[in-house]
């Protein structure tokens, strides 16, 4: 497949790469509770959470510019969602007017704590999945008992979304070489059939998979050529990790 989506980075030698995808898993989620459990007005705890994933990026030896790309892919719909708050009224809140528009404190408060959050949490989230095989980290998420239904809806997603970018675009070609001068209108209801197609082509495809699998005797479980070993330095770590993000609350 020639798309790239997690996995471009995935090979590599580093401390990050090195890492038990179980241990990446619990840091991402140890992390991602401190960071809700921040108020707004520990302004400098954000500061301090914000070293950790730094580090893991610059011990990773990949480029900080390809963490912010990412990031940049996934912000502007954080961003969409949460930049009208400041101009909703709240309970007893006295507006601000800029430009004769009125924005109100708490609002502005409310959407930089949003925001903070959701970028700590995204940078956290890429590290995990920019520095680990994607099969690993589901194989991770079955060891730590996550329900199978999950790690199975997430494997079939991963692999089964390229065929669908695929199979979107060679209809988009067909299309582009057949109807080159048509009307705006015309265009939007051939694209809205195409979209009815490929739906119908997926869900073809989803039903012809399910009783292969189901002919070699799928069971469910994940399988990874190179089991999941924990060694000492992992333990290391999620000690090192623990004791640092436990110290936040005393920042």
């Amino acid at each position: 497949m020639r798309h790239e989506f997690l996995d471009h980075h995935r090979e590599g030698n580093s401390l990050v790469h090195r890492m038990d995808p179980r241990l990446k898993l619990f840091l991402m989620i140890g992390f991602i509770l401190v960071v809700v459990m921040t108020p707004y007005s520990e302004k400098v705890r954000f500061l301090y959470l914000a070293v950790l994933p730094l580090l893991l990026m610059g011990l990773s030896g990949i480029s900080l510019w390809h963490f912010f790309t990412k990031l940049l892919r996934i912000y502007p719909m954080i961003f969409l969602i949460t930049f009208l708050i400041p101009f909703f009224p709240t309970d007893g809140g006295h507006p601000i007017r800029i430009g004769g528009i009125p924005v109100y404190q708490e609002g502005i408060q409310k959407f930089l704590l949003i925001n903070m959050k959701s970028v700590l949490a995204l940078f956290i989230s890429i590290v995990l999945t920019t520095t680990t095989d994607f099969n690993r980290l589901l194989k991770a998420m079955e060891r730590v008992r996550i329900p199978g239904i999950v790690v199975a809806t997430l494997a079939f997603m991963y692999r089964f979304i390229f065929l669908i970018i695929d199979e979107a675009e060679r209809m988009l070609m067909a299309f582009q070489s057949r109807y080159i001068h048509l009307p705006v209108w015309t265009r939007l209801k051939m694209v809205a059939t195409q979209i009815g197609v490929l739906f119908i082509r997926t869900y073809e495809r989803g039903e012809r998979v399910h009783l292969a699998m189901e002919a070699r005797g799928f069971t469910g479980s994940v399988r990874v050529l190179n089991d999941l070993v924990w060694t000492r330095r992992d333990t290391v770590w999620l000690v090192l990790c623990a004791l640092y993000l436990g110290m936040a609350f005393r920042v």
